[in-house]
């Protein structure tokens, strides 16, 4: 399980063991599936954007190195 997703779908969720969540009063927090696929799939989304910003940066700074930056 994605412990990020749990804590962004479950907010009462403050610590993981295993792949059970639990609360501030150590009882185990019920994970919603579709409330953690849709966390999941938020993740994801934002990982591939940070990676495309990410490649537009670095082409962004490509373009405008000189032929000496280049060499």
């Amino acid at each position: 399980m994605n412990h990020q997703a749990i804590y962004n779908s479950h907010p009462n969720a403050i610590t993981i063991r295993g792949n059970v969540a639990y609360d501030s009063d150590d009882q185990v927090v019920a994970i919603d599936q579709s409330a953690y696929d849709a966390a999941v799939i938020q993740l994801d989304q934002d990982a591939e954007a940070k990676e495309q910003l990410r490649t537009s940066v670095i082409n962004k700074i490509a373009t405008n190195l000189t032929s000496e930056e280049k060499a």
